[in-house]
């Protein structure tokens, strides 16, 4: 394929995710809110955004926190909850063999469940490593930062933010609008059903133990669910 700008691939990877980013503002001002109300101070809560880049797992991590569960139990939750990276990571690999050294590690950071995503569909049909490389760049920082500022908002906000807005409520919805359209086969959907199902069941467990179990379970579920690929047919 003809060459490609580094800003025409950085733009490309913009829009691409610009969808998902209606959601990353939002998802971390309420992040921000969860840490204030567990007590968390504000420089760590605004350096776990900056550090983690989990989402899902941060506020998990809070809710625990504020529950009063022990951090044992809460830094597990959020390694269980994070583990899907590791899925990412061998997904990108090839990929990101053909960055730059300097750059392949600290572009791993920014590894999120969108910017994998829009990278991977988009790598499908563009195999130029330089157009791949700025196209990630584009896609993960502009994904990024409105999820930095979103957690800044909500941190020194979080005080000034009373019971109308809901929070409680809130936090359970965004997981379903996250969840819901990452679900595009039959593994992921039984691992939700026995994911979720197995936390509600044994929500009278201690210090959060059932969403660890439920994590694990969905986790397990979905694994034994995904088809093993076909054996090569002998010449």
């Amino acid at each position: 394929m003809p060459t490609v700008s580094r800003r025409t691939a950085a733009f490309a990877g913009v829009r691409k995710i610009s969808p998902f980013m209606v959601i990353a503002g939002p998802f971390g001002l309420i992040y921000g809110v969860t840490a204030t109300e567990a007590g968390v101070s504000n420089f760590t809560a605004i350096a776990a955004s900056f550090l983690i880049m989990g989402g899902a797992a941060q506020i998990a991590l809070m809710e625990l926190i504020g529950d009063g569960s022990s951090w044992a139990v809460a830094v597990a939750t959020a390694i269980v909850i994070n583990l899907r990276f590791m899925l990412y990571s061998a997904s990108v690999a090839a990929a990101f063999a053909d960055f730059p050294a300097l750059l392949r590690y600290p572009l791993a950071h920014g590894l999120t469940d969108q910017a994998s995503i829009v990278s991977l569909q988009e790598w499908q049909t563009q195999k130029d490593p330089r157009y791949r490389l700025w196209f990630f760049i584009g896609a993960s920082i502009v994904f990024a930062t409105p999820w930095w500022i979103g957690t800044i908002i909500g941190v020194l906000l979080g005080g000034e933010i009373g019971p109308s807005w809901q929070l409680p409520f809130a936090v359970p919805t965004t997981f379903i609008a996250l969840l819901v359209p990452s679900i595009r086969n039959r593994p992921m959907l039984i691992a939700a059903i026995i994911g979720a199902g197995a936390a509600v069941g044994l929500a009278f467990l201690p210090s959060g133990l059932n969403i660890i179990i439920g994590a694990l379970a969905g986790i397990t579920a979905g694994t034994i669910a995904t088809p093993l690929p076909a054996a090569e047919a002998a010449p």
